[in-house]
């Protein structure tokens, strides 16, 4: 028995020592393999962020300058330039200058001008054309320049108008060859030999690193290093492989979001395992020692061994006598004593488990009286040494936040995990084992599948506590946070929402500016800083009364909002108009607490607008009314006199011998000539009559509210027409259209005129009786004045009276 157990006990002392020695060199060659793995990408995920960070911030400053060209700016190359050079932040951003180019990708302005950019046409770039097409910023690929010959790397930014187009670009340039912000990160070494490299993934070039030489040069092609081509397929994470140098290496590969591009880190492997590669012999040599003193000791122990029967017994004594407490015997061997031993082992674990269930029974009774009236569910969580998951306690909470019962998940945690939100799965497993592992605070949020309330969020917090035989226990508590959630992501979108593009201002009751967004300070020119605390009486033009105003508060009173035009003035003294929606805030009680205004810029809408509105109705050269705007005049002519009786004349106009002035001096005298002749019958009328051109030489005159009578209205339009056609028949100073000397000319009019008084006659009809008048006057020897009688047909009327 002696042999056999010596030979037993030595066999298995050495199947331990060396199959743990294996298994341990393994274990640490994969721990250290992901150790080393998480700290590379670590490393590598902060410099790719801090390379997002600072691209980024080029770009905002790029497009912050853009958003301060406007057509004329960009139309005016001194004042672009004046505006760049105010600009000395952007050469510290951009070693190798800024440009602003036209719609057409053209450079206009090149800073600094040394670099002779200006000029080119740089449309036929990737960068260029989709910024021109999408309007939205972006960084190119790493590129040759034109005129320079330099790696560079453009970050470009849409110049748009007052309706969103793009009209042009701004682009400025990072030198790779210079010194630049990636510098940074290339003049560090990762361990003694490893580097760092950004790759461009779309050419498979490297852009910057540690190795200057790589700059601009080609990665592996695809298929020699298949770690570098998982992450140009967009892998993003750590690998082993031998690169196309021959050197297995340990990389790490993180994509920079703003830009495409690949940071990456490299070391080789050799000098990343060294430190494992020594602790492998250490444990070999130490493995071979223990073996050698498991040999020794094993003569020694056997002794001990074959007294089992005489311990055994002396123990149960003194457990008998209270003189130890009571604990299991000791196990040697599978045999008689070995089998008696174990009988009372298993005996006395049944006495202890029965007690243990007895006193956590009633703790848990008390415990529950205790929770019942704490928000959220308490519970314990416990991992056996078996691996078994379970909740020995959990408050009755839990069927109200969870929807399950308590004892489901005392018998088996997997209830809980089932009912963890699928998304959440991995992530409640993964906290749940960094905790066991660092014996840390559980802390988690995570979402709950209520059967009957839908989705809920829970945030558990519990401290591990560690037992025998391998088992932890948490102790702690979860809360519903699903009000909280919703609530956050309100907070998030109003956010939002506050920072658009109409400028929007908060005040209080008494209306004192308490915030404003960036719009607001854009399209004012005031700052955050300038206005909070004084009222939105600094913003006004002077063109409202205070009526204007009493209405609009009216409105808010009334209503609880208010829109409309309002004209405001800039910080600079620009009036500017905008279309303003403002907003009553009240609280539970009713009481009024804020206003909330949001208003546009429509300046260049009302501009608009109002060019429509001259093109539509007056006419060009003349700037009277042409014949749209005419017939809508007449019309009112011919109502108002509907409705007060009044009398009222037509009066036809044509140019005596204008065709010939053209034909011998030109259309540019010919111009001159009826812009007079507008000027002068506009003197010569009231206020309240209209002066029309219908084209050509042909001008009409609604003479309105004439004397009463027959008799009295034909005299006083007479009187009208003739003063008239001497006002026209005065000379005229005209300037000769080949630049010589002033030229003058005499013209005449002959003058057709019909009286109106209501609807008795149509406004087409009108028109061809005072158009038969006038012809009449031509048919006369023109220069003359003739009226139309529908009781005699034309006759003269020279002395109406």
């Amino acid at each position: 028995m002696r042999t056999r157990m010596a030979a037993g006990l030595l066999l298995g002392a050495m199947l331990a020592v060396w199959g743990s020695t294996i298994s341990l060199g393994y274990v640490l060659r994969q721990e250290m393999l992901a150790t080393l793995s998480a700290q590379q990408y670590s490393v590598v995920g902060l410099l790719a962020d801090e390379i997002d960070r600072s691209v980024n911030e080029r770009m905002r400053a790029l497009e912050a300058l853009a958003e301060t060209i406007d057509a004329a700016t960009l139309a005016d190359p001194a004042r672009l330039d004046a505006l760049l050079r105010h600009q000395p932040v952007l050469l510290s951003l951009f070693n190798w200058g800024v440009m602003v180019t036209d719609g057409k990708g053209t450079a206009l302005i090149d800073f600094p001008e040394s670099l002779l950019r200006k000029g080119n046409n740089y449309g036929d770039q990737e960068v260029v054309r989709h910024a021109l097409a999408s309007g939205r910023s972006g960084v190119g690929a790493a590129v040759v320049g034109k005129t320079t010959h330099q790696p560079l790397v453009p970050v470009i930014a849409p110049i748009k108008d007052g309706r969103g187009r793009v009209i042009g670009t701004v682009i400025g340039f990072i030198n790779l060859a210079a010194p630049n912000f990636l510098d940074e990160i290339g003049a560090n070494r990762f361990g003694r030999q490893g580097g760092y490299l950004i790759t461009e993934p779309k050419r498979r070039i490297f852009i910057a690193g540690t190795d200057k030489s790589r700059v601009m040069q080609p990665g592996p092609p695809p298929g020699i290093n298949p770690v570098y081509d998982r992450y140009i397929d967009g892998y993003e994470g750590s690998g082993v492989a031998r690169s196309s140098r021959g050197v297995v290496e340990l990389s790490s590969s993180r994509r920079i979001r703003s830009t495409g591009w690949l940071m990456q880190s490299v070391l080789p492997a050799d000098e990343a395992f060294a430190p494992l590669y020594s602790l492998e012999w250490r444990l070999l040599a130490v493995a071979g020692g223990l073996t050698l003193l498991a040999g020794g000791l094993v003569w020694w122990w056997l002794r001990r061994e074959l007294k089992p029967l005489g311990e055994a017994s002396d123990m149960l004594k003194a457990m008998r006598d209270g003189a130890i407490p009571r604990q299991a015997l000791p196990i040697h061997r599978d045999d008689e004593i070995g089998a008696l031993a174990g009988a009372f082992n298993g005996l006395l674990e049944t006495i202890q488990e029965g007690e243990a269930r007895a006193a956590e029974h009633t703790f848990n009774q008390r415990l529950r009286a205790i929770v019942a009236q704490v928000p959220g569910v308490v519970f314990q969580y416990r991992i056996g040494g078996d691996g078994h998951h379970s909740l020995p306690y959990v408050s009755d909470a839990v069927r109200d936040s969870w929807g399950l019962a308590p004892g489901d998940l005392a018998r088996d945690a997997g209830v809980l995990r089932q009912a963890v939100h699928h998304d959440d799965r991995d992530g409640f497993a993964a906290s749940l084992r960094a905790s066991a592992e660092s014996m840390g605070p559980w802390r988690l949020e995570f979402r709950i599948d209520h059967p009957l309330r839908g989705v809920r969020w829970m945030r558990l917090d519990a401290l591990p506590e560690a037992g025998g035989e391998g088992c932890v226990t948490w102790q702690g508590f979860a809360m519903d946070i699903t009000d909280a959630k919703a609530s956050e992501s309100e907070l998030r979108i109003a956010a939002a929402t506050f920072e658009t593009q109409e400028g929007i201002f908060i005040t209080d009751a008494d209306e004192r500016i308490v915030r404003v967004n960036q719009a607001f300070t854009a399209m004012t020119g005031y700052t955050a800083r300038e206005v909070v605390g004084q009222t939105p009486r600094m913003l006004r033009s002077g063109r409202h009364g205070p009526e204007f105003y009493r209405r609009l508060r009216e409105g808010l009173a009334r209503d609880g909002f208010w829109r409309g035009e309002m004209w405001n003035r800039r910080k600079s003294g620009e009036i500017f108009v905008e279309w303003v929606t403002i907003s009553t805030v009240r609280d539970q009680q009713g009481r009024l607490t804020h206003y909330v205004a949001a208003f546009s810029d429509i300046t260049e809408h009302k501009k608009a607008e109002e060019q429509i509105h001259r093109l539509a109705f007056y006419d060009p050269l003349t700037h009277l009314p042409n014949r749209r705007l005419f017939h809508d005049r007449f019309e009112q002519a011919l109502a108002a006199s509907a409705r007060n009786g009044s009398r009222g004349a037509l009066v036809f106009l044509d140019l005596d011998g204008f065709k010939g002035l053209n034909d011998s001096r030109g259309h540019v005298v010919g111009d001159q000539l009826l812009t007079e002749v507008a000027r002068r019958l506009s003197l010569c009328v009231r206020e309240s009559d209209t002066v029309a051109r219908l084209g050509g030489d042909e001008f009409v005159v609604i003479l309105e509210d004439l004397d009463d009578g027959q008799h009295a209205a034909t005299a006083h339009a007479g009187r009208v027409a003739e003063k008239l056609r001497e006002v026209l028949s005065q000379p005229y100073l005209l300037a000769s259209s080949e630049g010589g000397d002033a030229v003058t000319h005499r013209c005449t009019a002959s003058i057709g005129v019909c009286l109106f008084q209501g609807h008795g006659l149509s406004r087409d009809e009108l028109i061809r009786r005072a158009d038969v008048a006038m012809y009449d006057a031509k048919s006369a020897g023109r220069n003359t004045v003739r009226f139309f009688r529908p009781e005699g047909g034309e006759q003269q009327a020279d002395d109406p009276a």
